[in-house]
């Protein structure tokens, strides 16, 4: 059955004002989240328990130890005090070369070798060259800072695969002032490092222990390919750009990502993002800085994934496509939007959002939260239509709780769409099926 209920939330403030109706109270109350003074901060961090983020989906089982498996191929790198001790008994066939605490590994063949990476050192580095041969790194309780690039640079291998060893903590730094940016030299030939983990090939990640990122320079982790997350937990607590950066599919299948960014949370240039399970929970604080964003690419949330998302920048979106869709199949997603309005010239202006879709949007299942007490932040804003057909979808914008240039089609799924201010849709909508309550605001 059809349920549709507009409230002026503006007749409902006369009322109260009058005192009658006390009973309405609850449903203008007005959020207690007042937006950023400025454009954008850079002291702020994930805190549990702090809307919209809570510990949720953080408990992962732990994963065999180093000596609960029977690896073969294995070469040791120990980082300890100022030298490196290395472990490698096939010389003939993988070189490894020490400058310092800065490691360089070349491997010359197509076996697949088992890296074991520990120890600490304030000023070294991990760089691998190689064939085409799949890689993988296990990272026992290892601590890398680089002052001159990348703590882990991954050049000319075809698939890396990053085991997080059950029960270790591992943090890779590096440090501003080097070259960590595309430039006409590097066009040229020159070998990119653009975050402190940085591979030309594909990236996944596995086991039950944490990796702590810090990107000082430009993104803490940077991939010129695929970027897949099948378990682990990774923290990225600081980056001046992107937390995650990728050319090409970001896959999240399971494990944790807590990022927090002056850039994009997670940004993916050429290709689409997908979180099918595990949790993503984001927290940018730079001006038109996104929490999940792709240039070309669909944007996808599925299954029992949760994202959790807060944008404190003016400008900024929870999630943005600039040239694709967004899809909810499933999962638990809240978003925070609390900046306002960016003005870089009178015709060039970014309007804060939930979700920004330059195409269409497509509501299917799960569950979607949006909360944009941010001056004039919108909830949904689409350059095309807007599809709600089944799922529960709660949505409380200072502006209008969805704006859409296309149709706003309302066929099925519960919920709320709320403005503080203006009409709560804004644009050609059609419904035809669902439980929904629309909420108008004042003028």
């Amino acid at each position: 059955m059809l349920r549709i209920h507009y409230i002026c939330v503006s007749c409902v403030r006369s009322i109260l004002f009058w005192g009658i109706g006390l009973a309405l109270v609850a449903l203008v109350a007005c959020s207690s989240d007042d937006p950023p003074s400025n454009g954008g901060t850079s002291s702020s961090s994930i805190v549990d328990g702090e809307w919209p983020f809570d510990s949720s989906g953080e408990d992962l089982e732990t994963t065999p130890g180093l000596d609960d498996m029977e690896l073969e191929n294995v070469i040791t790198i120990e980082y300890k005090g100022g030298k490196v001790e290395i472990n490698n008994p096939y010389p003939n066939k993988v070189s490894i070369e020490t400058n310092g605490e800065n490691v360089v590994v070349i491997v010359n063949s197509n076996t697949e070798y088992n890296f074991v990476i520990s120890g600490t050192t304030t000023d070294g580095s991990l760089r691998i060259y190689g064939t085409d041969a799949k890689k993988r790194l296990y990272l026992n309780n290892v601590s890398i800072t680089n002052s001159k690039g990348s703590a882990i640079n991954i050049q000319k291998s075809d698939r890396i695969i990053v085991h997080l060893l059950g029960g270790t903590r591992n943090f890779l730094t590096d440090s501003p002032g080097y070259k960590c940016t595309k430039n006409e030299e590097q066009a040229k030939g020159e070998e990119q490092a653009k975050g402190a983990f940085f591979s030309e090939g594909k990236l996944e990640f596995e086991g039950s222990g944490s990796l702590e990122v810090r990107g000082k320079c430009n993104h803490a982790i940077a991939v010129d390919n695929v970027l897949e997350m099948n378990y682990g937990k990774i923290i990225v607590s600081e980056s001046v750009k992107d937390g995650i950066h990728a050319n090409d599919k970001i896959k999240v299948k399971g494990g944790v990502l807590k990022i927090t960014s002056t850039g994009d949370a997670i940004q993916n240039e050429k290709d689409s993002i997908r979180v099918t399970g595990g949790k993503i929970a984001a927290l940018t604080t730079g001006i038109k800085s996104h929490g999940i964003t792709s240039d070309l690419g669909l944007i996808r949330i599925d299954s029992n994934a949760i994202v959790q998302i807060s944008v404190l920048g003016d400008g900024s979106k929870g999630i943005k496509t600039d040239s694709n869709s967004v899809i909810f199949l499933g999962g638990k997603t809240f978003i925070k939007v609390s900046g306002t309005k960016h003005t870089n010239a009178p015709n060039d202006d970014s309007t804060p959002a939930g979700i920004k879709v330059a195409t269409s949007l497509d509501f299917k299942g799960g569950e979607l939260t949006i909360k944009s007490p941010g001056n004039g932040a919108r909830g949904i804003s689409s350059d095309n239509d807007v599809t709600i057909s089944a799922g529960k979808i709660d949505i409380d914008a200072d502006d209008a709780g969805i704006k859409v240039l296309g149709t706003l089609k309302i066929e099925g799924g519960t919920g709320n769409i709320k403005s503080t201010k203006t009409d709560a849709i804004n644009g050609k909508h059609e419904i035809t099926g669902g439980n929904v309550t629309i909420k108008n605001g004042g003028f």
